[in-house]
């Protein structure tokens, strides 16, 4: 039976350590502003506003100030870039997120590319995810900076290891993808075209590390798990009143090694990688180390 890993208790220690960071930044560069994260929401979502409530209480927690900016559904795209270089030119403002979905009709790849590169929150401007290729990478996408936190707390080695992931998207699938490549892991990602040929499950069956990040409800089933995996749910999806990755958790747990939950598995410890994010980007406008 899977050890399962409780994604809260390695959030705590991420938070405990960036809230002493700011501390000591601050006190450094003398400055009496606590880092400013600035929330960008464009209508109403649902989902949006729980991902929402997570940061804006994990911020206060560790000593972020979280603003949030509410826009109405019917802005443009060209306003809603407008508002972003204002904040990108406000001195008070560490770091800014943009919260999805963005009404349609308004790309987010074009709104992230607007935000400063050095008050990207989430790590995914064009720059940053430049800079992971590069090995030079501080501020990291959330998710995928979780995954390598989860695993690193776990101490699974990643060298020459068979590193699996079902999903290729720009936020999560393929910065990822770098990031074990950086360390040396043997890596193959999955996506639609692995699918239509029916290869995902005699690929996800070679995998030493698993993970997983489509959007579908239980799609891996515990014969795509090969014994003794690491397997990593990043999925979320609601299915009647039940909340479910995309691991079928009570076939795979008994296959893996370790397996993260949904929910708190992955959630809890990306919402910390922001709030890191959010420090780092602080260190770096005031305090030359």
């Amino acid at each position: 039976m899977a050890k399962v890993i409780q994604g809260k208790e390695i959030a705590r220690r991420i938070n405990d350590d960036v809230r002493s960071e700011i501390q000591r930044c601050s006190r450094k560069s003398g400055k009496k502003h606590l880092p400013r994260l600035v929330s960008i929401t464009v209508g109403h979502s649902e989902d949006a506003e729980i991902y929402m409530n997570m940061q804006k209480k994990t911020a206060e927690h560790i000593g972020i100030d979280f603003i949030l900016c509410e826009l109405d559904a019917s802005i443009t795209q060209e306003v809603l870039i407008e508002e972003v270089r204002r904040l990108n030119e406000d001195k008070t403002v560490t770091a800014i997120i943009v919260q999805k979905p963005l009404p349609e009709g308004i790309s987010h790849d074009k709104i992230i590319a607007a935000i400063a590169p050095q008050k990207d929150a989430e790590g995914i401007h064009p720059y940053n995810l430049g800079r992971i290729l590069r090995r030079e990478a501080d501020i990291l996408p959330c998710t995928p900076g979780a995954i390598m936190k989860i695993l690193d707390a776990e101490k699974v080695d990643l060298y020459g290891k068979e590193v699996v992931i079902i999903g290729h998207s720009a936020i999560v699938g393929k910065p990822l993808s770098l990031m074990m490549l950086n360390q040396m892991a043997t890596t193959t990602v999955c996506h639609l075209g692995t699918a239509e040929k029916g290869d995902l499950a005699a690929h996800a069956r070679r995998a030493d590390i698993l993970v997983v990040a489509v959007g579908r409800p239980e799609m891996v089933k515990g014969d795509w798990v090969s014994e003794g995996a690491a397997v990593i749910d990043v999925g979320i999806n609601k299915t009647g009143d039940r909340i479910v990755g995309d691991v079928c958790f009570p076939e795979v747990s008994k296959k893996a090694s370790i397996i993260t939950p949904v929910p708190g598995g992955v959630g809890p410890v990306t919402v910390s990688i922001l709030m890191r994010n959010v420090s780092r980007a602080y260190r770096s406008q005031n305090v030359q180390i």
